[in-house]
């Protein structure tokens, strides 16, 4: 037997003369949001549901079309106008552009009753999951029948497991009862004023609720609530597939598992590989083009190799030089057990959530497996466990924690980071003495969240409050945004896109009503937090330290370093001294601090050019012939400043290796000189409020362990360091 594939949906239009009626604050007719309705609700089956099929009977038409009249007569003016079939964009662009209202009236109990038998004749043959008919209508012509009629009729829809769904005016959603639509119904309101609700109107809404009664089943919507609500698209329905696997613990323990994903990435709109705009099924034909500096060029197959792109750089991949691993056969197997609470947000990756239970069918896995969690969800612990999805594929870390779904005992199965790829991130504390809040702040911050509560955000029409951007009910804007773009240039193929509308705009901006109440809790956030600018003088200051440093040193030809004026304020490179212009691409051994101003306001990343002067500074003390006399004091004071502003951490790694490096190369007096008198050690959190480094643990910094004073003392005078020989050969001494 053929697996039944969709839906049937039958819809029925009113498109009389009673449908001319305005609804809705916006006045617009019922007709024209009808057919807005019936439009976007066939959208939707495009998009989400494309296994479904649909057909469509019009009523109050001024042409008879319907196989019942033929038959028994009696059911005038009523069409049916599309056949049950696959939803498609030729149906929309005829129920746009031919369908118009009318000014005959007829009974919408005879439609009813037309679109059953129209329904039930489409069907035959074909194996449906659920069989749905759609009756928009004012319902304002009384429909008198007698009791065998409505029997019929529900008697005929209950055969095919059917079920009826009203959209017309005049109908409430309570907030409680607020869900997708065709799944919570409204209710007639009965607050109408008697002008507007007639006595006909009256009759039909006690008819609407027997044939629910009869039917055991049905929904009634309000017209602007379900144009509302059929403008979002839901995602596509798909059957749950299983990974089947076995779960291993240690050598003699084997439970068959299924795991189901729980939480995915919505991936909208997949490729278009058919293009049917004008009704044809015409394949879409993929062809890929080589260039060559933006010209186009030739290529044999056999002259292209794989490879990668690292940035903009292309990385040849060749697979004979690829290493061979083989993983084995699928798996999920347990290489132990661990507290839950050792499981961390920040381990956790992969692109979802899987719920772990017993293979269909194996009861004693299934009773081994609910022991298993049910002893782990009393010990509060997690499993680790090892996925391989496929055989040869990479493995991976999963943590399955124990836990219960409906009462139903399963594991909810995560993806696990491996060492390498969590990444340590230190940031300074928040609460500080001086930055400590008051109570009156805390208070005021207090009631800023209670203004702010997304739980009675948003009113209804009724006066009723309910909850903002939950979770059920959120759309992803992007994705919805793509579907009506979509769906407007099937509809309007040379119209330009339209932009984000209102509903949309809603779903990214915050509630007006919640904005409103929070207004006197921002402004008391405002008068209790004062905001003042503090102006850096960070620049300023070692820009003042470096023109000191130059000034003293300016009589010395061979150990001074460039002033200021050389290109330190100046924005393009500045002029080397002999007349030409040098061209600086990286921090050089010449003027190291006046090429890492320059390439910062270049806006060369502070990492890229703080690395290159660690390298000149390194070069400058142990392996240039050359005495560095003060530029590694002037480039070591820039380095610091501009870390104090952009972020001490580089700077402070740095600078703890760097004295080790110079202690154990017996550059004491350097450090002593140098770092200790020029105070160029560890930055502070008093310097910097990016800093992790106390003020006691900056201080501490500059004192030299006692091992490497009694080092240097032992070693007498038999130690020569050698750049007191340069310093001699050079005559600098």
């Amino acid at each position: 037997m053929a697996r039944a594939s969709g839906k049937a949906h039958m819809i029925v239009l009113d498109v009389g003369r009673s449908s001319s009626i305005a609804t809705g604050t916006d006045k617009e007719t019922f007709f024209e949001k009808s057919k807005t309705c019936v439009s976007l609700l066939i959208q939707r089956m495009i998009f989400s549901a494309p296994n479904d099929q649909v057909g469509m009977v019009l009523f109050g038409t001024p042409e008879t079309n319907n196989q019942l009249n033929v038959e028994l007569g009696g059911y005038e003016n009523i069409c049916e106008a599309f056949e049950l079939k696959p939803a498609n964009w030729q149906t929309l662009r005829i129920l746009e552009n031919q369908v118009s209202r009318s000014d005959a009236e007829v009974n919408w109990l005879d439609a009813l009753i037309v679109a059953t038998n129209f329904l039930r004749n489409g069907a035959l043959g074909k194996k449906f999951t659920e069989h749905s008919i759609v009756l928009i209508s004012p319902m304002f012509l009384r429909a008198d029948v007698d009791e065998g009629q409505l029997e019929t009729v529900t008697d005929a829809i209950s055969a095919m497991c059917g079920v009826l769904h009203v959209i017309t005016n005049h109908v409430q959603h309570s907030a409680a009862s607020v869900g997708p639509i065709f799944t919570s119904s409204g209710a007639f309101d009965s607050c109408i004023q008697p002008a507007t609700r007639t006595a006909s109107r009256c009759h039909n809404e006690r008819l609407v609720m027997d044939v629910f009664k009869r039917l055991n089943e049905g929904t009634v919507s309000n017209i602007n609530w379900a144009v509302r609500t059929l403008a979002f698209v839901d995602p596509k329905a798909v059957r749950p597939m299983p990974w089947n696997s076995t779960l291993t613990i240690g050598t003699k323990l084997k439970l068959s598992i299924s795991a189901f994903v729980q939480i995915s990435e919505q991936k909208g709109l997949g490729s278009f590989k058919v293009d049917n705009i004008d009704g044809s099924a015409t394949r879409v034909e993929m062809k890929t083009e080589h260039f060559l500096n933006d010209k186009k060029i030739d290529l044999l197959m056999q002259d292209v190799i794989v490879g990668y792109m690292y940035g903009s750089t292309p990385v040849p991949f060749d697979s004979t030089i690829d290493i061979e691993y083989r993983s084995g056969e699928s798996r999920l197997a347990c290489l132990g057990f661990t507290a839950s609470s050792n499981i961390l947000e920040e381990h956790l990756s992969g692109h979802g959530a899987h719920v772990v239970v017993a293979k269909k069918g194996c009861s004693a896995s299934n009773k081994k497996l609910c022991a298993l969690i049910k002893a782990m969800h009393e010990l509060d612990v997690a499993m680790i466990a090892t996925k391989v999805y496929r055989k040869d594929t990479k493995p991976r870390l999963n943590a399955l924690l124990p836990t219960y779904k409906n009462e139903v005992p399963c594991f909810v199965m995560m993806e696990l980071i491996f060492k390498d790829e969590l990444c340590s991130l230190k940031f300074p504390a928040l609460l500080r003495t001086k930055h400590k809040p008051k109570d009156e702040q805390y208070e005021a911050v207090g009631k800023l969240i209670d203004s702010m509560s997304l739980m009675d955000a948003i009113e209804d029409s009724s006066g009723e409050c309910r909850e903002a951007f939950g979770l059920h009910s959120t759309y992803n804007p992007t994705l919805q945004h793509v579907y009506r773009t979509v769906a407007h240039r099937a509809l309007n193929p040379k119209q330009s896109l339209p932009l984000a509308d209102s509903a949309l705009r809603e779903l990214m901006e915050v509630p007006k009503p919640l904005a409103e109440r929070s207004k006197p809790a921002v402004e008391q956030v405002k008068n209790l937090f004062e905001l003042k600018e503090i102006q850096s003088k960070t620049r300023t200051e070692w820009l003042q330290r470096v023109a000191k440093i130059s000034a003293g040193t300016v009589t010395n030809s061979q150990s001074s370093i460039s002033t200021i004026d050389s290109g330190i304020f100046q924005e393009d490179d500045g002029d080397n001294g002999s007349g030409t212009r040098r061209k600086v691409v990286s921090v050089g051994t010449v003027t190291p601090s006046e090429d890492f101003a320059l390439l910062l306001r270049r806006g060369e990343k502070f990492a890229t050019v703080a690395t290159q002067l660690q390298n000149a500074v390194f070069e400058l003390l142990f392996t240039s012939m050359r005495p560095p006399g003060d530029k590694v004091v002037a480039a070591l004071v820039v380095y610091r400043g501009e870390a104090i502003k952009l972020g001490p951490y580089r700077y402070n790694e740095w600078i703890a290796e760097f004295k080790e490096t110079l202690l154990a190369r017996r550059k004491e007096q350097f450090w002593e000189r140098v770092i200790v008198g020029e105070r160029l050690g560890l930055i502070g959190a008093h310097e910097s409020d990016m800093s992790t480094v106390s003020e006691e643990q900056a201080a501490s910094f500059y004192k030299v362990p006692a091992e490497s004073k009694g080092a240097e003392e032992n070693s007498g005078g038999d130690f020569i360091d050698p750049d007191f020989l340069l310093d001699e050969l050079n005559g600098t001494f």
